[in-house]
């Protein structure tokens, strides 16, 4: 005898949510807000950030460094992709654009670093007095290219601007008495120069090479020899706040090159390189040129002396000679050799001007013939080394529905995600699964959208919606597979255009941790998840029979024999917490037996089954709650619906063959 039964009461849908208490686990990051330059998903969107802790101590007006591998950093998250060196942007603990910040492509751990490799080195000027963490935001090509950095630059190192530009970003004016003189952005290229006054080694080949990264400034006269005398001919200017407390020091780097002299003290010497910081009331601090009067370890001219060198006197009309005659030997105790051309470096303290807003001025002073000039790079003040903390990505957070809700099988649930930036991946950016507790994936995936259809309010905005609206897109429903249980997962995966390095999807972002792992909240940056109950009506069938009669011993001890009559019960009980609906029920008995007419009852257990069922599928009877028929061999019975810890049983006749 074969027993088979269908219970629509499985996937019934609840009209009502029941919600739970517990709100949902927020994957936003929120602290600080993540930046966004707009609206999220308004391009452009950030994907990635890093802490930079700022030291304890560190005051406002400090200028910040840190170098950064980028490269390194991405594969923190187990992620690769093309960085877009446009992206960094510095962000303050208010969520706010740091005000004076940089990102040097070229310069890294205080050297010239290729261009394209993905680090460099991170500057910004203090607005909150440590210890404080700053955001350093970041991104991939595959993300969306960034604009430029609108910021203001820092720029002592010269590296924002083109070549030719006499007024640099972020400094306050230039200025030349005379258009032949040069005050403008250089590249590293090497300069023959030629110059009048009949030098001893005329057309020297000078190097141009900035002290780090790709360009310097020029300021004197290389490109012409110098057109008229004046001891202020070339001028550039730089205004900066010194820190209150702790202000560290001034750091000056230069190259002096030419073939003219001066001498400490000097003021009607020749040509001469001069750096000052001059305070708001006017009061003038030279600190490297003929008024600090130390040559040796600040020189301010290519050569010492008043008069022209000879074989054992330093003097003027040789390229570079320093404190020596054309025998190059030292006269005054410096160690630079015979036209060498180093770059200098000089570290002047600020306590005097600490809480002041001075100028940093550099000059150059001419006069015909012999022409001179100094190439100036890596300016820096009251400088403070940051460290970096670990890598995280954008976020993403289950709005809708809220945790702790209860369903049933095959019940869609509409889900809402918000992002802290645009997903980016080409296909199924955002998505919803579901999970066993044991977190063993059941059912498939659900795309959400974010395009004004599906249930989504607003297209482009922050919110990935799907309200099951169109039935070619459903929203996340509940697997029929889902048994009665708590703790059951339903995650979301909103993914960027990254590449993964450990294995995961691509354009989900690793968390803190290293290596593979299963993708979960918990391992990754762009992965929410709420818990959810499952109840369903739980269909259990017992099936007996009993031997009524026989031919030979009628009620007596009968046996199962030719003739003998039997009675089955068939009995459904609902042990799950929900009521179930239609259930179905079919019996096919065996070709050995014979169904005996008018035997159907129907009953709350085996013994109660009285109500009398007639054999057909019409009538009254169909619905008393219990509609049952025979048919070609075949018993059905149909119970339109059977409570949590009840049940319901059929019964009928037939004799042996």
């Amino acid at each position: 005898m074969t027993l088979g039964f269908r219970a629509a009461g499985m996937i019934v849908m609840l009209a009502l949510l029941i919600l739970g208490l517990r709100p949902a686990l927020a994957d936003l990051r929120s602290a600080p807000t993540w930046y966004d330059s707009n609206a999220v998903t308004t391009t452009p969107d950030w994907h990635y950030r890093v802490p930079i802790n700022v030291p304890a101590g560190a005051t406002v007006n400090s200028t910040v460094k840190v170098d950064v591998d980028f490269t390194s950093l991405l594969s923190t998250m187990g992620v690769s992709g093309t960085f877009d060196v446009n992206s960094p942007r510095v962000v303050r603990s208010t969520g706010a654009l740091s005000t004076i910040q940089q990102f040097t492509d070229t310069v890294y751990a205080g050297a010239t670093d290729a261009a394209g490799n993905a680090r460099g080195e991170v500057r910004f000027i203090l607005q909150d007095a440590g210890a404080v963490t700053y955001y350093l935001y970041f991104d991939i090509t595959q993300n969306g290219s960034k604009p430029a950095n609108p910021q203001t630059p820092i720029n002592g190192n010269f590296e924002f601007g083109a070549t030719g530009t006499a007024t640099p970003t972020g400094w306050a004016s230039s200025s030349k008495v005379n258009a032949a003189f040069d005050t403008q952005i250089v590249n590293g290229s090497n300069v023959a120069v030629n110059s009048d006054g009949s030098p001893i080694n005329n057309n020297f080949n000078t190097n141009g090479s900035p002290n780090t990264g790709l360009q310097s400034y020029l300021i004197g006269a290389r490109t012409n020899n110098e057109p008229v005398n004046n001891k202020n001919a070339t001028q550039l200017n730089k205004t900066i706040t010194v820190p209150a407390t702790t202000p560290g020091n001034l750091t000056v780097r230069w190259k002096i090159q030419g073939y003219d002299s001066d001498v400490n003290g000097g003021v009607s010497g020749f040509d001469h390189f001069k750096v000052s910081i001059i305070t708001g009331g006017g009061v003038v601090t030279q600190i490297i040129g003929p008024a600090a009067a130390n040559y040796v370890t600040r020189p301010f001219t290519s050569a010492y002396g008043t008069s022209q060198i000879t074989a054992t006197t330093y003097g003027y009309g040789a390229y570079n000679s320093w404190d020596m005659g054309t025998d190059t030997i030292h006269d005054l105790g410096m160690t630079v050799p015979y036209t060498g051309e180093p770059w200098w470096t000089y570290s002047h303290s600020l306590a005097a001007f600490a809480g002041q807003t001075v100028t940093i001025r550099i000059e150059t002073g001419h006069v015909t013939l012999y022409r001179s000039w100094a190439l100036v790079d890596d300016i820096e003040w009251s400088v403070v080394n940051a460290t970096l903390g670990t890598p995280q990505a954008f976020g993403i957070n289950i709005t809708l529905p809220a945790a702790g809700g209860t369903y049933v099988p095959g019940q869609a649930v509409s889900t809402t995600v918000q992002v802290n930036a645009n997903p980016t991946a080409a296909v199924d950016p955002m998505t919803v699964a579901f999970f066993t507790p044991a977190g063993v994936a059941i059912g498939g995936t659900f795309k959400l959208f974010n395009d004004g259809t599906h249930g989504d309010a607003t297209a482009g905005d922050a919110i990935w919606s799907n309200n099951n609206s169109v039935p070619a897109d459903p929203a996340p429903t509940v697997p029929l597979s889902a048994t009665n249980g708590n703790n059951y997962i339903l995650r979301a995966y909103g993914k960027d255009g990254s590449s993964s390095t450990i294995g995961a999807q691509n354009g989900l972002i690793r968390g803190p941790g290293a290596g593979a792992a299963a993708e979960t909240q918990a391992n990754f940056w762009n992965i929410d998840e709420i818990l959810f109950n499952v109840q369903t009506a739980a269909i259990t069938l017992t099936k007996t029979n009993t031997i009524i009669s026989d031919p030979v011993n009628g009620t007596t001890n009968p046996k199962y024999i030719p003739g003998a009559r039997l009675r089955y019960c068939i009995l459904a009980s609902n042990t799950g917490p929900l009521a179930a609906s239609t259930l179905v029920m079919t019996d096919t008995l065996p070709v050995t037996t014979t169904f005996v007419t008018g035997t159907i009852r129907s009953g709350t257990s085996c013994a109660g089954a009285a109500t009398v069922e007639d054999d057909n599928n019409a009538g009254a009877d169909e619905s008393d709650p219990v509609g049952a028929s025979y048919s070609a061999g075949t018993i059905i019975a149909i119970l339109s619906s059977l409570a949590s810890a009840t049940g319901m049983a059929v019964t009928f006749e037939a004799t042996v063959n």
